[in-house]
């Protein structure tokens, strides 16, 4: 049975990085927004590469919001989210469990409502150690 659900993460920054690169994996399909823009757009399978997204020029100093609409065919989907910059922060955010998620569409704009399992750092089954610059 398909399943659609959207993660979202509100993070802060104390300036506008130089730099910030998104590495997304998604079982299967995805649309990564940042700060409600979207970002990019891919569909992926065990042993793809990571989907790379230049994400500076959504950042700003203050409150920023990445959110993933993910969907999987199979009716059980995972996320593998990291994003670093240039910058006084270095590493901003990983997929973790200050992230939230939910099955309502409004996620994307507001509060998930559940905190995500989280299975652990790469590589995880099935996927092992995704391809692609991590």
């Amino acid at each position: 049975m398909p399943l659609r659900f959207y993660a979202a993460r509100e993070f802060t920054l104390t300036g506008s990085p130089a730099r910030a690169t998104a590495r997304v994996f998604v079982d299967r399909e995805h649309i990564l927004y940042v700060n409600g823009q979207r970002a990019g757009a891919a569909t992926q399978r065990p042993g793809d590469p990571l989907a790379v997204y230049e994400v500076a020029h959504f950042l700003h100093a203050g409150a920023n919001r990445i959110a993933i609409e993910a969907a999987s065919p199979t009716g059980i989907g995972g996320i593998l989210f990291s994003m670093d910059g240039r910058g006084p922060e270095g590493e901003l955010l990983v997929s973790d469990r200050r992230w939230r998620v939910d099955e309502d569409a409004a996620a994307l704009t507001g509060g998930a409502r559940y905190r995500p399992m989280v299975w652990g750092r790469p590589p995880q089954y099935p996927w092992g150690y995704p391809s692609g610059s991590w």
